[in-house]
């Protein structure tokens, strides 16, 4: 029995709004962890003073200045593009923007910092967390 294209589509919808369904309750019934996606883990004495790690494949950035740790997203706040360590800032390669080592903007067009994400140390393991610092 062939089956019509309008009765497939049909179909094909009432399953995908089934399956997101699904889903959705199956994120709502999961707990999600204490500080939410992670991103990496480093050992927290890997990270040199006065310098940082770059995990290009995460775009993170791991810096330690005066003993403060700070981890920061390293996407550009203006379009999205992926920023590089430029000597003692952060520069965007597409449109010029520059940020500081602690995310803040120094030149646009970008006005908005960095994302700083939120970090947990515990038994030397520094682990970085997919949600910003409130």
């Amino acid at each position: 029995m062939a089956v019509s294209r309008r009765s497939f589509l049909k179909r094909l919808t009432y399953f995908a709004a089934g399956a997101a369904g699904l889903w959705g309750l199956f994120r709502y019934l999961t707990p999600p962890s204490a500080g939410g996606e992670i991103i990496l883990s480093v050992r927290s004495t890997d990270i040199p003073e006065g310098g940082a790690l770059i995990f290009a494949d995460r775009q993170t950035a791991v810096l330690r200045k005066d003993g403060r740790i700070t981890a920061l997203s390293m996407t550009c706040t203006h379009l999205g593009c992926t920023v590089s360590l430029d000597g003692d800032r952060f520069a965007c390669p597409c449109h010029g923007s520059i940020f500081s080592l602690d995310g803040g903007v120094i030149k646009g067009p970008a006005v908005k910092p960095l994302t700083e994400y939120a970090f947990e140390e515990k038994d030397g393991i520094l682990t970085v967390f997919r949600r910003s610092v409130s």
